[in-house]
């Protein structure tokens, strides 16, 4: 719980002792409780967590105007008190299943700051629909970047229109970076690097890492792809969903060829995307008009991604001249790299250890057991390519599929999460470390060096 949401639940205990066994200091200790009830809503705002604890204050104050109306005896007192400690213990209770978490505290030297940008590529029509009057692709973007320290409000996880009932929390959920704060230009220009979430994923995902790579000295731009993200909400007010999106990887009614074939197909929009931010995030960089004038190096871009993201970096790394490595993190790889490598410095973070091919794989239904061949068969592709190239194959074991995302601080019951059986906080510090040292080598931006990540820690691996 946050602060102020746990002081008001402790004022709420003090009105019930008050109500039974000290009535003459009732108003006093409400009066107490709703001044951290406002200062709860002006700090950490409105979420569905603590509305149990919101109605307990609203029915103390209907219950002590009551008294002085129609006297209530001590039974009937206690019953109340007992109706409301409920609401207490339910507010605890769902902050303990959905919690306010804190992402971890960046560690590099500079102060992060967060933007979110609306961008339009007039030089393609739009891939799924389309979002504009003139039918271009839109995309939204937000970035990370090294900050000016100063009082700048800090960002929210998600805006309003970005989350669902179950996720509304995440819209008045603070995190550290400061948004809108002055990147630090006189000790950039910095490196460039693109993100690509998950398929049906969001740009804010893995805003662990976004805040942690900044802080040691890179602007990170994580994409929504729009009709492939999740809810991407643009300036006007119009909302996107992914209902549109297929489902990817599911190979009930596919063949393997034929799921190839899909994949590779959003792979190279997803690709594109990313090859037309960062060229537009290098012309911001060299438009003396604007507030990105001379923040990026333009020798020093590349691109990283979760799940099908991953495979969109390594494919934007084949498309551009411009990025010169690429990182994907869990994800099967797909489109030219699947086939031929990628003939830059290439790495892939695979979780192990918990998404397992079944004993019995061969009495599953076909579909599962397409999948179980597909992913034999890109493993083995990627790592004959890995051998051929240098390129670097990193596991860590107990992390699933979504150790790679905040998703494990979103509750503590791996069964609603995802999360592997590594400790979640321990795989995102080690996950940190492996993505910086990978950067810090291929782009010569520090000293750090995978090799010693990977020897410090046991769950880790090189292939």
């Amino acid at each position: 719980m946050r602060p102020f949401a746990l002081l008001l639940v402790l004022a709420l205990l003090l009105v019930l002792l008050a109500l039974i066994a000290m009535p003459a200091l009732l108003w006093l200790a409400l009066a107490a409780a709703c001044g951290v009830l406002a200062l709860h809503l002006w700090r950490e705002g409105v979420h569905w967590q603590m509305y149990p604890a919101y109605a307990a204050v609203f029915s103390l104050g209907a219950v002590a105007a009551g008294i002085h109306v129609l006297p209530i005896g001590h039974l009937a007192l206690c019953a109340v008190a007992a109706m409301l400690l409920l609401l207490l213990a339910a507010s605890c209770g769902l902050h303990w299943l959905a919690p306010m978490f804190r992402l971890p505290r960046p560690t590099g030297r500079y102060a992060v700051g967060t933007r979110i940008l609306h961008m339009v590529d007039s030089s393609r029509d739009e891939e799924g629909g389309y979002t504009s009057i003139n039918r271009r692709r839109e995309l939204m973007v937000q970035v990370w970047y090294p900050a000016q320290k100063g009082h700048y409000p800090h960002a929210v996880y998600r805006r309003a229109a970005e989350v669902t009932r179950a996720s509304a929390h995440h819209s008045v959920l603070q995190i550290q970076p400061l948004q809108e704060a002055p990147v630090v230009k006189e000790a950039g220009p910095f490196p460039l690097l693109v993100f690509n979430p998950a398929w049906t994923g969001q740009r804010t995902q893995s805003t662990f890492l976004m805040q942690e790579l900044a802080s040691h000295g890179y602007i990170v731009a994580s994409i929504d792809h729009t009709f492939y993200s999740g809810l991407v909400a643009f300036p006007d007010g119009r909302v996107f969903d992914s209902r549109m999106a297929p489902a990817l990887g599911d190979f009930t009614y596919l063949s393997i060829e034929e799921g190839i074939a899909l994949a590779d197909q959003f792979t190279a929009i997803l690709a594109e995307d990313t090859v037309v931010v960062a060229d537009w995030l290098v012309a911001l960089s060299n438009d003396a008009t604007s507030s990105w004038y001379q923040t990026i190096d333009e020798t020093k871009i590349a691109a990283l991604g979760h799940s099908i993201g991953g495979a969109a970096a390594a494919e934007a790394a084949q498309r551009s001249p411009h990025i010169r490595a690429a990182l994907n993190l869990d994800g099967w790889s797909f489109g030219e790299t699947l086939r031929h490598g990628l003939a830059k410095p290439w790495a892939v973070i695979y979780g192990k250890g918990v998404e397992v091919e079944p004993a019995d794989s061969a009495a599953q239904p076909e579909g599962v057991q397409r999948y179980w061949e597909m992913n034999r068969r890109n493993y083995a592709a990627v790592a004959e390519h890995m051998r051929e190239t240098d390129g670097i194959i990193v596991t860590i074991e107990g992390a699933s599929h979504w150790n790679f995302t905040d998703r494990p601080l979103y509750s503590p019951l791996r069964s609603k999460t995802g999360a592997g059986t590594i400790d979640a906080r321990g795989a995102q510090r080690i996950l940190a470390e492996l993505v910086l040292a990978f950067f810090a080598e291929v782009l010569d931006t520090g000293p750090q060096r995978m090799e010693e990540v990977v020897s410090r820690y046991p769950e880790v691996r090189r292939i």
